[in-house]
């Protein structure tokens, strides 16, 4: 999989990045790093095998957060490396190519050819070693444990498992005093007001209802929020 990233991502010059401290805020610079990177909005590469072992990453860390995203760092020799830093959030770095040492708070770990780590908000590195020749990539997914992704909603089944109880078609609300109207969709007393004024007063055998859906969950990349020197 190292010569199938290395040829397929979209390398790019990497910079380096400040974090103010005080602030928390991150400047990106335009110096120079020693390194490549790439990053995706999803958790798809379009490489068929790097994208199956991200799914089973995925599975396997229960990953749920619809922001997750991929980070990649190309490491070309032992002369490449990237300076002691800490995220907010989490990551699950899988490793390809040459082996290299991994700090993770002032530890050293030796990942090799296909190994996995996975830590939290930990300081970490990749120091230089250059007696190596040959280069590593690494695929990093990035997430926050606390985030899930909010089901879509179904008026058609719109009962919960527990006690079968109507959610609201309009606010979605559940436990309310709900009036079912022509169109066979649930309404709280709120919402049902809002219906008989847009719909009119009479009951419609014909009607065909709009039902008002939950606003659309807004994908943004999460800002890197990484620290070098």
């Amino acid at each position: 999989l190292y010569e199938e990233c290395a040829q397929a991502m979209p390398w790019r010059q990497a910079v380096y990045r400040k974090r103010n401290q005080e602030t928390g805020e991150v400047t990106v610079t335009t110096i120079a790093s020693n390194r490549q990177d790439s990053s995706y909005r999803c958790l798809t590469t379009g490489i068929p095998r790097l994208d199956a072992a991200l799914q089973r990453v995925v599975e396997l860390c229960g990953i749920t957060d619809p922001g997750a995203f991929l980070l990649n760092n190309w490491y070309p020799d032992g002369n490449t490396s990237i300076a002691p830093h800490m995220h907010d959030f989490w990551s699950a770095i899988l490793s390809f190519g040459q082996a290299r040492v991994f700090m993770l708070d002032g530890q050293p770990v030796l990942l090799g050819d296909g190994d996995l780590i996975v830590f939290g908000t930990q300081r970490h590195s990749v120091p230089k070693m250059p007696k190596v020749s040959n280069g590593r990539v690494s695929v990093a997914i990035f997430w926050y444990p606390e985030e899930k992704a909010e089901p879509e909603y179904d008026p058609a089944t719109a009962e919960t498992a527990a006690g079968g109880t109507a959610l609201c078609t309009g606010c979605q609300l559940q436990g309310l005093r709900m009036q079912e109207a022509s169109d066979g969709l649930n309404y709280c007393e709120g919402c049902w007001d809002a219906w008989q004024e847009q719909n009119g007063r009479g009951l419609r055998d014909n009607y065909e209802g709009e039902t008002t859906t939950e606003d659309d969950l807004m994908a943004a990349i999460l800002q890197l929020s990484m620290t070098e020197f």
